[in-house]
């Protein structure tokens, strides 16, 4: 379950919602720092396609942002994400593409509840991913039909 979260994390971080444009971005017009970080990618830039080159730099934006300590947080995941199954990887990208799919709302509910899952004590977590992991596939869909339910009858209940 940690491993899930990291790595959906990571996927977030990483991840570009920007869509490819006509042009991609020359190598000239990347800043110096885009350069520095990206230097690895010089030779090969103009064979990337336009989205490829955006998301590089982009990443290479927030990558010169960032101190120390979240570089190597940043490192520590993508390591992790590296190691991986591939099926594990397509399953967290198909999962983060749903997330993305979602309204707004939908969204910020999914991250309010992990904001509080990850402020529970670690006992509390384990004892929920106990108590999840022993659940039949039913039991499980009866627990979010259940959730979707009181998240709809929320605002009719305050008319």
């Amino acid at each position: 379950m940690k491993v899930r979260i990291l790595a959906t994390l990571a996927m977030m971080m990483f991840a570009s919602v920007a869509f490819a444009q006509d042009e991609g971005i020359a190598w000239d017009d990347l800043n110096e720092d885009q350069q520095k970080v990206l230097s690895s990618f010089a030779e090969n830039w103009e064979q990337f396609d336009a989205d490829r080159q955006k998301r590089l730099s982009m990443g290479a934006d927030r990558w010169a942002k960032m101190d120390s300590d979240q570089r190597t947080a940043a490192q520590q995941r993508f390591r992790q994400w590296q190691d991986l199954a591939p099926e594990r990887k397509d399953q967290i990208r198909n999962r983060y593409r749903q997330f993305r799919e979602l309204t707004p709302d939908e969204q910020n509910r999914i991250k309010d509840n992990f904001r509080r899952y990850q402020r529970m004590p670690i006992e509390r977590r384990q004892q929920l991913r106990d108590t999840f992991r022993k659940m039949t596939p039913e039991q499980r869909q009866r627990l979010r039909d259940r959730a979707t339910d009181r998240k709809h009858k929320r605002p009719s209940s305050r008319d």
